[in-house]
């Protein structure tokens, strides 16, 4: 008899895996802005940045020393303003005062209690046959005066001073009208001209000009 085979069982066919739909959110509808103004919607002009303010450096005053360069007549400029000289030496009156030892006359005068002013102006002196020069006197006394004159009173420290040769034409062109009385140390007036003052004080006998000009 013929044998049987038998049967194989068959195997259930796996299923298809469904795929799963991805869960998709539910997309939000959009805003919906309202449409803006036509004068808003124009480009404003960019703002151009400010332009730096420089700020103004503090400078050194500026000041015409009395000892001015000589200057030819074919310019005609004379100096209307006054001024004292030099910085350091403190001031009187609104005037720098250019030396030490015109801030130590200065210091005994006002002491004494005898009024004066500084470079109060300035004069035209020609120093040459075509060299005009502006000169200030240092110190002009106020109120009180010698031989009818007004009193000026002048100094330098060396005889290399440019000033030497102003006072000079000075007392030349003005002689009459001021009397110059000149204070410097004891070497500087053994070499000076006598054309240079009316009076002469060493440096080392202030206290006793000052105590007569104060009489």
């Amino acid at each position: 008899m013929p044998t049987k085979t038998p049967l194989k069982s068959k195997k259930p066919k796996a299923r298809p895996a469904q795929k799963r739909k991805a869960a998709t959110a539910p997309a939000r509808p959009r805003a919906v802005t309202r449409s803006a103004k036509p004068e808003a919607q124009k480009s404003r002009p960019a703002r151009r940045p400010a332009p730096a303010v420089a700020r103004p450096v503090a400078s050194r005053p500026v000041y015409v020393p009395r000892a001015l360069p000589v200057i030819d007549d074919d310019d005609d400029i004379l100096m209307t303003h006054g001024a004292g000289g030099g910085a350091g030496y403190g001031r009187c009156g609104g005037r720098m005062l250019g030396s030490t030892l015109e801030q130590t006359i200065c210091d005994r005068l006002g002491q004494a209690g005898v009024a004066h002013s500084h470079s109060p102006r300035h004069f035209e002196v020609n120093l040459q046959e075509k060299q005009v020069a502006a000169y200030a006197p240092m110190i002009v006394l106020r109120g009180r005066g010698r031989e009818g004159k007004s009193v000026v009173v002048e100094c330098a420290e060396d005889c290399t001073n440019p000033i030497l040769a102003k006072v000079v034409a000075f007392r030349r062109q003005y002689g009459q009208e001021y009397y110059v009385i000149f204070v410097a140390p004891d070497e500087v007036l053994d070499d000076i001209e006598l054309a240079t003052y009316d009076e002469a004080c060493s440096a080392t006998n202030i206290n006793t000009l000052i105590s007569r000009l104060a009489e």
